[in-house]
């Protein structure tokens, strides 16, 4: 009877390995390095409280994030909320100013269709 346990415990365990693995595989993350046209703050949690729109909008890597725009998710879903201002106010800043940004975002955490933003760094000079 222990070795029947053993074994179903084995094969369970093996089962949500696979499992674990096909969810991590549909999650993808791509990167643009673009200008930044716009930002976008909302005074509730629609489109994660706020966002950023990119002259090379993330669905031309990531056909699944909705068109131009991506999320910082100022509401605290995905980042805390001291991060994720951070990260909107390096996008005002590039918006600004004209520089450059480098923008990392995923598929798998969205905000009305709208993908997360993972990183964005600012070039300037």
């Amino acid at each position: 009877m222990l070795k029947r346990t053993i074994s179903l415990s084995l094969k369970t365990l093996s089962l949500a390995s696979l499992l674990l693995a096909a969810e991590q595989a549909t999650a993808q993350s791509g990167h643009v390095l673009t200008q930044v046209d716009s930002v976008l703050v909302t005074a509730d949690e629609q489109y994660g409280g706020c966002m950023a729109l990119l002259s090379v909008g993330p669905q031309g890597v990531l056909p699944s994030c909705g068109w131009g725009w991506v999320t910082f998710s100022c509401s605290g879903e995905y980042a805390d909320r001291v991060r994720a201002y951070r990260m909107l106010d390096q996008a005002q800043l590039a918006n600004t100013t004209g520089y450059w940004a480098y923008v990392e975002f995923q598929d798998d955490k969205t905000h009305d269709g709208y993908c997360f933003a993972t990183r964005i760094d600012v070039y300037g000079g």
